[in-house]
């Protein structure tokens, strides 16, 4: 087929993926005759964006590996904080640890069993009543 029936066909849209890179390869490298010169500028401009197309494809690869190795890193680097916090929260869990049995009173933490007794027995012996006070207190008498 010649150039003059490929253009033809191109121009009404019935040329293949093949038939135009052979379009494109003939008036960007080839000798054009001078009735043909006028379609030069459009197919070299196709071939142009092609390259570029090419090029950008390339690099926006390259762009995703990097970004790919950045969010790589990030991530390794989140996990390594995580894993040092878990690390510290242990240690400083074993190391404080509260024993079993223990009372607040008056905000202070007491684990000393005889100390808690006497503390105890001393706000018993404080709110204790007698049988007087009991039935004034629960009937309002003064």
């Amino acid at each position: 087929m010649n150039i003059e029936e490929l253009l033809n066909k191109y121009f009404e849209g019935d040329t293949t993926c093949e038939e135009e890179r052979e379009l494109r390869r003939f008036f960007t490298k080839g000798i054009v005759p001078e009735h043909l010169k006028e379609y030069v500028p459009l197919f070299a401009f196709f071939e142009e964006e092609n390259k570029q197309a090419k090029v950008s494809h390339t690099v926006s690869s390259s762009q995703k590996r990097t970004l790919r190795h950045r969010l790589m890193y990030s991530i390794s680097g989140i996990a390594a904080g995580l894993l040092i916090l878990l690390g510290i929260a242990g240690i400083h869990r074993h190391f404080n640890a509260m024993p079993d049995s223990y009372v607040i009173i008056d905000g202070k933490c007491y684990t000393d069993e005889n100390l808690v007794r006497e503390q105890a027995m001393a706000a018993f012996l404080n709110v204790s009543l007698d049988e007087n006070e009991l039935i004034d207190s629960l009937f309002g008498e003064e």
